[in-house]
């Protein structure tokens, strides 16, 4: 037994010699592998398969004494849920149970062997949760409910099978009507005495078995049931305001029905009652059910509703419509309503009716030259605030000017004035749209382009003057519209296009053009937009236009057109022919080239020293550009650089580049150069 004893050796004597310790340590190793082949494998872990809330449980490995065990435990997804109750270390742990229930989803506790002669694979063991709830959703996913006094109040638990439930009030559950205690469901009443919301809970519990859980707390809000003060009754005359305020129990706010809207009131409202009663030609009663309602959390609750009437009386009058009448027009006004006698009045007597009088009215009108308007009063006998007015109209006689007669190309503008009489509107019809005017108008001047036509068309328009509400003679003259030609220039491409420099830019014409015996196309290139054929810039008959120097500038808008119409003898188009046509085409912009300007660097630099080179642009930034020194032929440097601005200045160093030791002049140059658009070689 060799090896035991220099074991023994080992660990109870203490050599100073080298030698000695690097052979013990050898020697250990050796009975180290000795005794991981000597230990008996460990067994499973024995212990609950559930955790429980109200009390710690027991776990371990049998006859592991030795094997120096190490506890962990794993809890997914809250790793504080599960503590050991006492040291995690030896061949029995107790577990405690900390977290709420229902949040773990794997709890597994492990044990692993520190001796070295045993096997160091953990030995792993999954427990169950604590009995616990699963997602409750009574009101919103919360075990909180929002509920009226009076109302049935229901918990049900929910959890996994097999599991059964324990809860108890707390005062103020008890005080909103819940039993002290219980199993099961929980059921009751909700009591709310105050004016206010009154909250009270408790606490639940999941079993299994003597297992128990962590519950969690249950909630509920009783929200009071309001009450309210009983209006009086109200009676008043038809056509008298109406006011009813309502009062109750605190924070009440107030909704009503109405079986009768013939009082004036809609069907149903909220809050207090104000409006003007509608004057009724008989008694109407309504009766008023107003329903008191106290909202909290989301919730109304209703209190017990009362009812009170409104009852309109009173003497009245239908209220006659406004006439309007014509100068000599007959006027009769009948009233009608439950009154004795009616009375009224008459502001304006320059309509033929007198000042005042009693029963119904009769009269001939009578106007001026100008318009009458009288306002009639008439009041029901015995209820003088039962009033109604309306007004008589007396308009002054209407005439239209009699219109010449027009003859006109298609497509010319036509415009025809109508006068007559002072503040008159003329209305008139049309018998044939076909002309391009409308079958009927109304205004001072009839204005349209005529449509270009087939044939000659002919219409007959009938013009009425009407003066407020009197109807004049009537007058009819001709329009004759004539089919002068059918010229047409044709479409042109309307892209826009943009060139760098004075290049020679191809407009598209699509040929589909209609020239009339004697009409010529042109095509054009203008600068103003509103003005085409006062801003010409050029004529071409190619669809080409070239950059004009010193008529044309760079980097202004032109546009092009084409033109048709009767040549003239001095072979332009007359653009005042009806048969002329302008046939609008694409924007033309002639980009500047892009130049730039090297400022004068020194003559001469040292070869350590450095030149500062200014270069100024004109163009559109941002601007790129190359730039070399070359020496006999030789490039020395060469970079491409970006400004963003309109000039750059660079620090050129020798020391930046190899300088042959011949000397001689170097040449700085650029030889590229581009802006947002253009390049130099453009």
């Amino acid at each position: 037994m060799l090896p035991g004893r220099a074991a023994n050796v080992i660990f109870k004597v203490v050599r100073p010699m080298n030698i000695r310790i690097q052979a013990c340590v050898f020697l250990f190793f050796i009975v180290r592998a000795m005794l991981l082949a000597q230990c008996p494998p460990l067994g499973p872990i024995v212990g609950p398969a559930q955790l429980c809330g109200n009390f710690p449980m027991i776990y371990s490995i049998p006859n592991s004494a030795d094997a120096d065990l190490v506890w962990t435990i794993t809890v997914d997804p809250f790793p504080n849920s599960v503590q050991f109750f006492g040291p995690f270390t030896g061949e029995t742990v107790q577990l405690q149970w900390w977290g709420p229930a229902g949040w773990a989803n794997v709890i597994q506790l492990c044990a692993t062997a520190t001796n070295p002669c045993y096997d160091p694979t953990p030995i792993c063991f999954d427990i169950i949760q604590p009995p616990h709830f699963e997602p409750y959703d009574p009101d919103g996913g919360q075990l909180h409910q929002i509920v009226c006094e009076e109302d049935e109040v229901i918990y049900e638990w929910q959890g996994p099978v097999g599991q059964t439930y324990s809860w108890i009030s707390y005062a103020h559950g008890m005080a909103i009507g819940a039993p002290q205690q219980g199993n099961g469901t929980l059921s009751f009443i909700a009591q709310n005495p105050t004016d206010m919301p009154l909250f009270g809970g408790g606490q639940v519990t999941a079993w299994m078995g003597n297992c128990r859980g962590t519950g969690p707390a249950w909630s509920v809000t009783v929200n009071p049931k309001p009450s309210m003060n009983q209006p009086p009754n109200v009676t008043v005359c038809g056509g008298a305001p109406v006011s009813v305020t309502f009062s109750g129990s605190p924070n009440a706010t107030f909704t009503w029905t109405n079986d009768n809207p013939a009082i004036g009131l809609p069907a149903s409202g909220t809050g207090n009652i104000n409006y003007v009663s509608p004057k009724v030609p008989q008694q109407q009663v309504g009766n008023i059910t107003v329903t008191p309602q106290y909202s909290g959390g989301g919730v109304s609750c209703p209190g017990e509703p009362v009812t009170f009437s409104i009852t309109l009386d009173g003497t009245v009058v239908d209220d006659p419509s406004d006439i309007t009448v014509c100068p000599g027009a007959p006027v009769s006004v009948a009233f009608a309503g439950n009154g004795d006698s009616y009375f009224w009045t008459n502001s304006n007597p320059a309509i033929g009716l007198g000042v005042s009088g009693t029963g119904d009215i009769n009269f001939s009108a009578e106007g001026s030259a100008l318009q009458q308007t009288a306002t009639i009063t008439v009041t029901p006998q015995p209820c003088p605030f039962a009033s109604q007015s309306f007004n008589i109209t007396v308009l002054p006689a209407a005439f239209v000017n009699q219109p010449a007669d027009v003859v006109v190309c298609g497509g010319k503008l036509v415009t025809v004035a109508l006068t007559g009489s002072t503040g008159t509107t003329f209305n008139w019809t049309n018998s044939n749209p076909a002309i391009g005017l409308a079958a009927s108008g109304s205004g001072p001047f009839i204005v349209f382009t005529a449509a270009n036509v087939q044939s000659d068309q002919t219409a007959t328009v009938t013009v009425t003057p009407v003066k407020g509400g009197c109807v004049g003679e009537p007058v009819t003259f001709q329009i004759i519209v004539e089919r002068c030609c059918t010229t047409s220039a044709g479409d042109l491409d309307t892209s826009a296009i943009a060139v760098c420099g004075p290049k020679t830019v191809q407009i598209i014409h699509l040929g589909n053009e209609n020239l009339e015996p004697n009409d010529t196309i042109r095509f054009i290139l203008y600068s103003n937009l509103a003005d085409p054929m006062g801003s010409i810039v050029q004529y071409s008959d190619t669809l080409q236009f070239p950059f004009l120097q010193g008529v044309m500038h760079f980097d202004s808008v032109y546009y092009a057109a084409a033109i048709a119409g009767p040549q003239m003898a001095n072979d332009s188009i007359d653009a005042s022919s009806g048969c002329f046509s302008l046939m609008k085409g694409p924007e033309l912009l002639w980009r500047s080239i892009p130049t730039i300007t090297v400022g004068s660097p020194p003559d001469s630099v040292c070869r350590d020293g450095c030149a500062d080179v200014l270069f100024t642009f004109t163009g559109t930034p941002p601007f790129g550009f190359t730039w070399l020194i070359e020496q006999g032929g030789q490039v020395l440097i060469e970079r491409t650089e970006t400004a963003t601005g309109y000039s750059l200045t660079l620090t050129v160093c020798p020391s930046d580049f190899d300088v042959p030791a011949t000397g001689g002049a170097m040449n700085f140059r650029v030889n590229f150069l581009m802006d947002m658009f253009c390049g130099c070689g453009d």
